[in-house]
């Protein structure tokens, strides 16, 4: 399957890694994915000594993480009131800390690596076009409030000076929100994983994992590797290796652009409620904007082919900044893209052992919200693998929960 050509991904070096000429024959750990969940892995493994070779089929990042908007925002997976409605205020609140814990650890690495990712917290605007949404954006104003959760009210006045645009009712700005060259990140994560003793193999498929007495064994179209732990990173595809989780890790395809340098708009990022779109304006003042997938009949849901591009959802995209920003109505497309999200029946990830499986893990499901979440992710299963106490959040991500 022949993916389309994200910018993040354009021109970027050290996406393949070869670590050695062939495949080992053994290692501690095996893990499949070389997103960001995977990636992170693999550098908190290699960081404790464990012997860990991460196994790609495309190049580091050639999957969501390569394929996203940019953005790092240390949120609930679902807003904060309907959080608090679905999993009770003590799990939001929880999740938020983890979020916040996770971006202050992604700060932390970056700065102590000297990663040049373009990271900087101008914080987020979620938006609101109708009053439908503008009812979301109240609640979620009045939950934050009662809670003591960050989260600054904007009414229209607010929105239409700060967004140079009158389309909006209302929304709800969030300071600690970031924008980030996800792709850059990893990829340096990636190095430094194999720096502490990684072994890193791309273009290299996994095409099954068989339990053998006491040990593992991952077959690839490479060779088998034998194995004492499995790590699953494979969000939106992880039905193809675990197909009982076919309908609890469910796929998703994304589209996204990015345009020509425009006139300076925002500093912060955007988003909108009902209508999943997300902007940014980037630091070369090109504007990366995703969405609309709702003008398709299946809301590209169970859809894991990000080769094409829906024609629906393009012309949506390309329509959508000069509808509400007039300023940008002659604004030129440079590239388009789709990726692959996977999301969990209940927005929350899965991060811990597979269920019935025993040595196997996974940190997948991310629901779109993978950048704050999966860092400490990575962190959680090694800390289970080396025999620590977790330092995770067990409770509400347990993949468990979808068989007690």
């Amino acid at each position: 399957m022949q993916a389309s050509q994200s910018f993040w991904l354009t021109d970027i070096p050290d996406q393949d890694f070869q670590t050695t000429p062939e495949l080992p024959s053994r290692s501690d750990v095996v893990v499949i994915g070389g997103g960001i969940a995977g990636v992170s892995a693999a550098y908190w493994l290699s960081k404790d000594g464990i012997r860990v070779t991460l196994l790609e089929r495309r190049g580091i990042c050639g999957g969501a993480t390569g394929r996203n908007g940019g953005h790092l925002n240390p949120r609930t997976t679902s807003d904060f009131s309907r959080a608090v409605k679905n999993y009770g205020a003590e799990t939001a609140l929880a999740i938020l800390k983890y979020a916040r814990k996770n971006t202050e650890a992604l700060k932390a690495f970056v700065r102590d690596y000297s990663v040049e990712c373009d990271l900087s917290f101008s914080g987020l605007v979620w938006l609101a076009l109708d009053n439908q949404e503008l009812n979301r954006v109240l609640e979620t104003g009045s939950a934050l409030a009662k809670y003591g959760a960050i989260g600054e009210y904007w009414d229209a006045s607010k929105c239409a000076e700060r967004t140079r645009s009158q389309s909006f009712l209302g929304g709800i700005f969030y300071p600690d929100a970031g924008q980030l060259w996800p792709a850059k990140l990893v990829i340096q994560m990636a190095l430094v994983a194999v720096r502490q003793g990684a072994n890193l193999q791309t273009r290299t498929e996994v095409y099954q994992v068989q339990n053998q007495g006491n040990s593992l064994i991952v077959r690839t179209e490479r060779g088998e590797i034998q194995a004492q732990h499995v790590v699953y990173g494979t969000n939106g595809w992880t039905g193809h290796l675990l197909p009982f989780l076919k309908d609890i890790i469910i796929p998703v395809r994304g589209q996204a652009l990015i345009t020509e340098p425009a006139p300076f708009m925002w500093e912060f990022s955007g988003s909108t409620n009902f209508g999943y779109e997300y902007f940014l304006q980037r630091s070369d003042r090109r504007i990366v904007l995703g969405g609309m997938r709702w003008l398709t009949p299946n809301l590209e849901v169970g859809i894991d082919d990000d080769g094409v591009i829906n024609a629906a959802v393009s012309q949506g995209l390309r329509a959508f900044l000069p509808r509400h920003f007039p300023e940008l109505s002659s604004l030129g497309i440079e590239k388009q893209w789709t990726g692959i999200l996977g999301f969990s029946k209940d927005n929350l990830p899965l991060i811990g052992p597979v269920p019935h499986r025993p040595g196997e893990y996974i940190a997948a499901g991310f629901s779109g919200r993978g950048m704050p979440l999966t860092f400490l992710a990575g962190r959680d299963l090694a800390d289970r693998i080396a025999g620590r106490s977790s330092s995770g959040f067990e409770k509400a991500f347990a993949p468990l929960r979808f068989f007690s």
